[in-house]
Parts: structure tokens; sequence; C-alpha cells
């Protein structure tokens, strides 16, 4: 039986390595390991269990686990896994254009070495990729609030549970708290919210606050933003309730705030004003001052994006919300709903969205309509 052994930290897993796997498995294996090691020189952010589950679900949505890949965790010498396994040939990912080449034409030779002291000949193939993108780069990316880029990198899966570990500390900069243990506890309630849907997660929330960022960096006058942390809450508190058939969502999440402010803040200043920004991303009025129009166009950024993976992981997990309602009346709706954006003025309501925004908004909305007239919906 010919097997193949894939190892290292994997914290995260990334699409590049989703790729060395697919070319991987190009070639017949009977079975390919993917083992979830220990980098001995790095603290992971993510425990075993939390990288195997992200492996895990980046193939399931790749479409591509099967029983030919086997996951597995081993803190162990790659040489002794492998002899253990019966896994001869390594797979090792290579960033063209990089120093890993002799760093792993290096390893391969050591890996070569002990394989023979043991008995076994260990052979390593090679899979070179143009992507220099690596774990360290996501982790740097969301560390500096780019989150939006992030995507491009990770699975959706993986996404969101970067977004429950690098949100928090908005929490702590922008929230104040009666209790500390309040801040954990409030916490772990939006995660267990936002969890389990397709678009409307933390992923959502974290382009919000990407947008925002880039808001305040490159706009005169966004230190006229009075409040902070309240705009911060309100993001977060947006879509606390959300079912996808309902058109109420947004005031019943201004409601569950009542909830919250008894359960983890004794009293929130200008509960009102949080509430009335919440509405604010119904989308059905005018805005009615600065804030409300800034957090409307925060919602709704994502329609003006020039990325083509950004946009079709957009429309994609749209439909998956809507994945109870037919092909046919998902066609119906959400064409109208896209016209609905068309026929107004604007969609964007601030100068800085509409300058920067507007025009690729149209664009994308056009296309999406003319994709869902004439492509099949699945």
């Amino acid at each position: 039986m010919r097997k193949a052994l894939f190892t290292g930290s994997f914290d995260p897993f990334t699409l590049v390595h989703l790729e060395i796997v697919y070319d991987a498995l190009l070639e017949p294996y009977d079975a390919f390991i993917i083992n979830v090691g220990k980098n001995a020189g790095k603290i992971p952010l993510f425990s075993v269990e939390e990288r195997l589950k992200m492996i895990e679900e980046t193939l399931r949505e790749a479409s591509w686990l099967s029983n030919q890949v086997v996951l597995m965790a081993d803190s162990g010498l790659t040489v002794d896994i492998a002899l253990k396994e019966k896994a001869f040939t390594l797979i090792r990912g290579i960033r063209k254009n990089s120093h890993d080449l002799s760093e792993e034409t290096s390893l391969a030779k050591i890996n070569a070495d002990l394989g023979k002291i043991r008995g076994i000949n260990l052979e390593t193939t090679f899979i070179v990729k143009d992507s220099a993108i690596s774990s360290s780069t996501v982790k740097g990316l969301c560390q500096h609030g780019e989150f939006i880029a992030v995507q491009k990198y990770v699975s959706p899966f993986v996404h969101q549970k970067l977004m429950e570990v690098y949100l928090k500390p908005y929490l702590q900069h922008f929230i104040t708290f009666e209790r500390e243990e309040s801040r954990g506890a409030f916490y772990a309630k939006l995660v267990e919210a936002y969890k389990d849907r397709a678009y409307h997660n933390l992923s959502h929330i974290g382009y919000m606050l990407n947008m925002l960022h880039i808001y305040q960096r490159h706009t005169t006058g966004s230190s006229d933003l009075s409040n902070l942390d309240e705009l911060v809450l309100a993001i977060f508190m947006h879509d606390y309730v959300y079912n996808p058939l309902a058109v109420d969502n947004e005031e019943k999440s201004a409601e569950a705030l009542k909830q919250i402010e008894q359960s983890y803040f004794h009293s929130i200043a200008n509960r009102e004003k949080i509430e009335n920004l919440i509405l604010a991303t119904k989308h059905d009025k005018p805005a009615r001052n600065d804030e409300e129009a800034l957090i409307a166009d925060l919602d709704l950024s994502v329609l003006g994006t020039s990325s083509v993976p950004a946009w079709q992981w957009y429309c994609h997990s749209v439909r998956k919300e809507y994945a109870t309602v037919s092909s046919e009346d998902y066609r119906t709706g959400r064409i109208a709903i896209l016209e609905k954006f068309l026929q107004r003025p604007r969609i964007f309501q601030t100068e800085f969205f509409y300058d920067k925004f507007e025009e690729q908004a149209r664009k994308n909305i056009q296309g999406e309509i003319s994709r869902l007239k004439t492509a099949p919906v699945i």
C-alpha cells in the first residue's frame, strides 16, 4: 500500500495547504495522511483539536473529503510518524522564488538519513506553489485588522474561527463593562449567536470593522464620530438575531440589547442611539445622521468589492443561508432585492463609500442579476 504523509503545524490551515493536498493527490496514493504536528519554536494559536477540525471542514467545503485522506495528530519526529504509519513518501510545499528550496532539500536529506537508520527508504516530494501566503502571514494580517484580505487565503470555516480570536480585543478597547468577567461571557454569547451561519456571521462583523479601520484612516473628519464604542457595539449586535426568512431581524436584535444590558452591562449609555444604529442596517429608509449612514454603508460595503473571490464568496454564502428556499424562489427573491438597490439614487450614503465603491457595487449587482437570470441556481 502506497501512503503519503503531509505534516505541519497548520496553525491555521490555509488554501495553499489545500492546493498542496490537491496537487499531491494527483498521484495514485492508497492513503494520504495529514498530520498536525508541533512547531517547538512557536506557541500555537489554535489547539490540536481545533486545527484538525479546520482541516476537516476545509476539505469538506472543497468537496475533497474522502476515505483516501486520513487526519491525525502526532508531535513526534516526522521519520518516526512515517515509520509507524508506513507512509514512505513525505509531501512538502515550497514557495517559488524563495529560500524554501535549499532549506527543504536539506531537510529532505536529513529525513532520508534518519529513515535509513530505521531501515526504511524515505523520499520527499516537493509541491511548488507561486503563493507566498503562509499561516504566519494570515495571522499577521489578522493582527493588523486586515480581515478582508484573509478571506482570500483561508476557507470560510477557518476565517470564522480566526474572527472568534481576533475580534475579541475590540470589546477590550471600545466597550466598557461593569465587571471584567462580563466581557468574556458577553463575547461567548456573541460567538454562539453568530456561529453556524454562512454569511451573517463573525466574518461579516470582521469585514465591517476592517472597513471602519479604513474609513477612520482615510477620512478627514472621521474624528467627528462622537462615541466609537457605541458604533462598535451596534456593529456586533446588528445581526445578533438572524433568521433569513424573517423581516424583523433588526428589530429583534435591537430588542435583544435590553436583555444584554441587564446581564452584562447594568446600564448602557445612549441605548436608544445604539438601537437606532442597529435599525439603520435594515436599509429601508435614509439615515438620519452621519453615524447611521456610516453603519449602513459598512453593512453593505461588500457590494462594492473589486475582488472577484470576495464577491463570489459573498454570493455563495448568501445562497447557503437560503438553502431551504427552492432555486426558483431564491432566483426571484434575490433579483428583486438586488434590483431595489439599483433603483436607489445612491447605494452608499456617505461620501467616502459612495466615491470609492458605488460604481463597482452597481457593476457587481448587475452582473449577479444577469447570472441569476441565465445560469442554474444551485
